[in-house]
């Protein structure tokens, strides 16, 4: 049985996935964190009633519904309502910035805006009042078990996909990094990047990952959590690690051609300071369709690089130039010995 003096004050509960056994970095951990479960709880206590997207029917909702049921008058919530506008499901993202124990502080300085319709002293006021009157660290270390299975069962089906082997051994880099999926198993509306170049996250790729209905079941409240991150995601998030260090180590011959990044497939001119992350954006979507296509088959490749050409003009040009990285594969140890000839084919499509 579960014994609850056993737990820390502060709860993070981290599963991790090794890579491919020939570098056998532990490149990908899902992870709860109780600062970001705790204004996910809140959030949803506060507007569930009122949007059109409900929170994922699941026992683990079921209990929050019970367990906070005498305090849904709370004042903290009541003012969170009566805001003129309310924000997005991200805002649970705040809570990797804040101190790890009550009262919640601001430590770091996201990138990201997460409470855009009050002051941010404001809320975090009512969030520290609402998280004391309503005793939410004890509900967060009763449902230690919840999230323990719902972390251990998500890495477990990456881990038996075989996606993060596929993706290494394409890669066959020694680049360090790991993504983190914090999750959030009360949001059904999508996931939602972090970033943070600060220290403390160690220069983590990071997600909170929302736990997405399934519409071809029948979910009640009685529907246990089933959390599985899609592979194609997983992929994508990943390659960043793999792929981050091309812009800088090009930065200037990059610049150079920027323009060429700037324009969509549909024509629309972006804005001159989003270069660099449709540098990065085009490389990934590319090497993921491959890796794709390794994994799953021809066809799935081609479905996914169709996808991304909607919008990433060369992205079609690129897949098809990576045949070389990929049939030539004996000629580069990993990718960074592709580097050279990636950078001339995107300067010589720049020139075209």
């Amino acid at each position: 049985m579960f014994q609850k003096f056993l737990l820390p004050s502060f709860l993070s509960l981290i599963f991790t996935i090794h890579a491919g056994v020939s570098y056998g970095q532990e490149i990908l951990s899902i992870k709860t964190d109780p600062r970001v479960e705790a204004l996910s709880i809140f959030y949803t206590l506060a507007t569930a009633d009122t949007l059109d997207t409900k929170p994922t029917p699941s026992t683990y909702y079921r209990d929050v519904k019970a367990y906070f049921k005498k305090y849904n008058d709370d004042p903290s919530l009541n003012w969170y309502r009566k805001l003129k506008n309310w924000d997005g499901p991200d805002m649970a993202s705040l809570g990797l910035f804040l101190s790890k124990r009550y009262p919640f502080k601001l430590i770091v300085k996201p990138e990201i805006t997460y409470i855009r319709n009050a002051p941010l002293d404001s809320f975090l006021l009512q969030f520290n009042k609402f998280y004391k009157s309503c005793q939410v660290e004890r509900f967060i270390k009763e449902n230690h078990s919840v999230y323990e299975r719902v972390n251990k069962n998500g890495i477990s089906y990456i881990k038996n996909s075989g996606i993060l082997n596929t993706v290494d051994s394409f890669y066959r880099s020694k680049q360090k990094g790991q993504y983190v999926i914090y999750t959030d198993i009360l949001c059904n509306h999508g996931s939602n990047a972090i970033p943070s170049s600060n220290k403390i996250f160690n220069d983590n790729i990071m997600v909170k990952a929302g736990y997405i209905e399934d519409r071809s079941k029948k979910l009640t409240d009685d529907s246990l959590v089933n959390f599985e991150p899609a592979v194609n995601v997983v992929a994508h998030e990943s390659s960043h690690i793999y792929l981050r260090n091309f812009v800088k180590k090009y930065h200037a011959r990059l610049y150079k051609i920027k323009n060429s990044f700037l324009t969509t497939t549909k024509g629309k001119r972006l804005a001159d300071e989003q270069w660099e992350n449709e540098v990065d954006e085009l490389l990934v979507r590319a090497f993921v369709a491959k890796i794709l296509a390794i994994k799953y088959g021809k066809e799935s490749g081609e479905e996914e690089i169709s996808n991304q050409a909607k919008h990433f003009r060369l992205a079609n040009n690129l897949y098809l130039f990576m045949d070389r990285y990929t049939e030539d594969g004996n000629n580069y140890e990993s990718i960074e010995d592709f580097y050279p000839e990636l950078i001339y084919f995107l300067e010589a499509k720049a020139s075209t």
